[in-house]
């Protein structure tokens, strides 16, 4: 008996699937024995830390899985999870509660991601070329809101408060298991998934059947932005301070090792939410189990 969502995966995605469970579970068993051997490290509290510090990534990984799916693609969610975080700490430094703090930040991921879909759809651009500059512009608009909202601005904010780091430290967790829960069986049984594939497999066909590759590709950054404002909320409060400068440096190109690790492929048409989690999750255990083994990029 086939699971649901693998039913629809080629044998070739299953086969991605498998290779990648493997590899985690052999990351694990690495990491477990060490951690045997180390009277410092404990593997439970490996265990404990695996939500907060792989929740970002993942979340913001399935959110570029559907977009992907499409044959486009997203490169500025770490921009916007720039801009998203300044506008936390901005509200942060007018005391706003923190419940005002979470939803501006979630609610200003979404709308990027919403405004990223518009333009591709009235300038006829490539996803690719608008993100490519939104990667840039939204990090300058973020120095350029702190810089105007705040006097004497240093480069960073700092966050005090215990309530305004929960959705990163206390909830990252739970926030992130509810997400793959929602995905994976949104693949399994929902239609729009299948019809982002369509859309990254032909075009054309998809006209030929009715729909309108212009709203599966808007449907497509809408539920991104989804994801990745559980991501950014993550991100921005499960650190002490708020630099827009560094904040999500490089988190583009983890977010999409993450999905075309999982098996989807870059040009569209085929993929697998279930393949996005167990490539972000085999991202971070290869980062930790060089630790342990005494590795590092400063190595030699």
């Amino acid at each position: 008996m086939t699971l649901p969502f693998l039913s629809h995966l080629s044998p070739a995605l299953r086969n991605r699937l498998w290779f990648l469970l493997a590899g985690n579970v052999m990351l694990l068993a690495f990491i477990y024995a060490h951690t045997l051997s180390n009277e410092q490290a404990s593997f439970l509290d490996e265990l404990s830390r695996f939500g907060p510090n792989v929740a970002p990534l993942i979340l913001a990984a399935l959110g570029l899985t559907g977009i992907v799916y499409t044959g486009a693609i997203d490169l500025s969610v770490g921009a916007i999870i720039v801009v998203a975080g300044t506008v936390f700490g901005i509200l942060y430094e007018y005391e706003f509660a923190p419940a005002v703090c979470f939803a501006a930040c979630y609610a200003t991921t979404l709308v990027l991601s919403v405004w990223n879909a518009c333009l591709i759809r009235w300038l006829k651009i490539p996803a690719i070329i608008v993100t490519l500059a939104g990667l840039t512009f939204y990090r300058g608009l973020a120095l350029a809101l702190a810089n105007f909202s705040l006097e004497d601005f240093s480069g960073q904010i700092s966050i005090h408060g215990d309530a305004y780091h929960y959705p990163g430290k206390e909830w990252a967790g739970g926030i992130l298991l509810l997400a793959i829960v929602v995905a994976v069986l949104w693949e399994s049984f929902g239609k729009t998934p299948r019809l982002w594939l369509a859309h990254g497999s032909s075009q054309a066909a998809c006209r030929l059947q009715g729909l309108d590759p212009a709203r599966l590709l808007t449907s497509a950054f809408f539920v991104s932005g989804l994801f990745l404002g559980l991501a950014a909320l993550c991100e921005t409060t499960r650190g002490l301070t708020i630099e827009p400068n560094r904040l999500a440096r490089g988190f583009e190109l983890q977010v999409v090792a993450a999905v075309v690790m999982g098996g989807t492929n870059v040009f569209g048409g085929e993929g697998s939410y279930v393949g996005t989690i167990l490539g972000g999750a085999f991202l971070y255990l290869v980062g930790q189990a060089m630790l342990y083994a005494g590795l590092s990029e400063f190595s030699r």
